[in-house]
């Protein structure tokens, strides 16, 4: 498995290179293992569907990056 260090205000922390979350989400399900309920997929589906929309839009606009909005809409088309 490989890692990327991912960095917030607490420092840096190893995240699996495979998950499409950053530094705040690896430490709360490191730390916080209460409970197994998850977000439903439909949900989590909406949300990419939206994203990617608003990726493609705030582009047009001026205000978001190709870069940037390319790699957004690549993360929400592989959800």
């Amino acid at each position: 498995m490989q890692f990327r260090i991912e960095h917030d205000t607490m420092g840096e922390i190893k995240v699996d290179d495979s998950q499409y979350w950053g530094a705040q989400t690896q430490r709360s399900l490191e730390n916080f293992k209460i409970g197994t309920e998850k977000m439903p997929k439909e949900l989590i589906g909406a949300f990419a569907k939206l994203k990617r929309s608003l990726a493609v839009v705030n582009h047009k606009l001026g205000k978001l990056s190709l870069e940037k909005s390319q790699a957004i809409i690549k993360a929400c088309d592989c959800i």
